[in-house]
């Protein structure tokens, strides 16, 4: 009796699980533009509490700044970092736009010279007349005028923030009502802070890695003398977010238009090694020093997660795929009935570095 117990009570479990796990992916799926604009705004609050703290340091005549003025100091970077951004991007993408066809005009006569040279021309005709057929202009065009319509988005990510840093006040408040006992509000306060430290270490060292490969990626596609060189050294940044593809994304582009630009196939080659190369002594030797593996993530488990909330949330669910996944793992880490699928989200399974111990009395 007590065996089928047992069973009984692990079959109800699973019963259990599996509801909540489709009731959560039909939220995120059904709510997603809702819930997008509001993870974008978590994720830029993330960024100002780090750009708060270091303003923090600043004393002047012995003096820290006020607390008001940091706030408003971080908010202005955040923002005036973004406005400048985009006008960059939407003045690019206009002078692209306008010089469509001289582009258009260089990669048709690359292509005959390709097909005489390698005596295929049929085929590099072929691939003409599908480029023809390909409206990359309207593409471009229809880009332009998405990122001018991002204002409203930008609107309601703003509002998100401050109603963010309004909660913040009061948020310590909150949790000691809703856990009148010291030790469970204790355990679940070190699970948030646990939670905050780890994803906030991620997304402002994973900014300032993937600042430094588009500053050197900027470098390099002006010493080629690649127009719109901060268009694609944004890119790179962009896509420095999403784990193992974003960078050969990232490369591709740049290298791509390289080639139509000047006509060139020793162009694509070159602007993709020295693009490359940044990449690969970023990713792999710099990266891995400055961000240790505080994470420790499965490389497949990264990979499911990206496919999955790729699918999901699109381009902004690649960039969230590993800090969302990061704080499952802290959670599930915390409690015994879920230790075990915290060991397989690990690429060791080693769990102690985020595993938070009960303190003893």
């Amino acid at each position: 009796m007590e065996q089928k117990s047992l069973a009984e009570n692990l079959v109800f479990r699973i019963i259990l699980i599996s509801i909540l796990i489709g009731l959560s992916i039909f939220f995120i799926i059904y709510f997603k533009d809702l819930l997008k604009p509001f993870v974008m705004a978590v994720m830029v609050w993330y960024l100002i509490k780090t750009i708060y703290n270091y303003i923090g340091k600043i004393n002047i005549m012995g003096r820290q700044l006020p607390k008001w003025l940091k706030g408003t100091l971080s908010l202005a970077i955040i923002f005036g970092t973004v406005q400048v951004t985009i006008n960059l991007i939407i003045t690019n993408l206009s002078a692209i736009v306008a010089n469509f066809s001289t582009y258009k005009a260089t990669f048709d006569i690359f292509l005959i010279d390709l097909g005489e040279s390698l005596g295929v021309v049929d085929i590099t005709d072929q691939l003409q007349d599908q480029l023809n057929k390909i409206d990359l202009q309207g593409f471009l065009a229809g880009t332009l005028s998405s990122l001018s319509a991002t204002i409203g988005t930008i609107v309601i990510v703003i509002i998100y923030i401050v109603f963010l840093l309004l909660e913040e006040a009061t948020f310590s408040k909150k949790i000691e009502l809703i856990f009148p006992d010291q030790k469970k509000r204790l355990r679940i306060q070190e699970v948030l802070n646990e939670i905050y430290e780890s994803t906030n270490k991620y997304i402002t060292l994973k900014t300032g890695i993937s600042i430094l490969t588009g500053a050197l990626s900027y470098i390099v596609l002006r010493l080629f003398d690649v127009d719109y060189a901060f268009l694609w050294a944004f890119l790179i940044f962009v896509f420095n977010y999403i784990p193992y593809i974003g960078s050969l994304i990232a490369t591709l582009l740049p290298s791509i238009f390289a080639m139509v630009q000047f006509g060139s196939l020793w162009s694509f080659v070159w602007v993709f090694i020295s693009v490359e190369i940044i990449q690969l002594v970023v990713g792999n030797y710099i990266e891995p020093k400055v961000m240790g593996k505080s994470l420790n993530l499965s490389p497949l488990v990264v990979v499911v997660a990206l496919s999955f909330w790729g699918y999901v949330w699109d381009l902004l669910g690649m960039f969230l795929s590993v800090p969302i996944t990061s704080i499952m793992l802290i959670t599930l880490a915390q409690f015994p009935a879920t230790r075990n699928i915290a060991i397989l989200l690990t690429e060791n399974g080693n769990i102690e570095n985020v595993l938070i111990k009960k303190k003893k009395d």
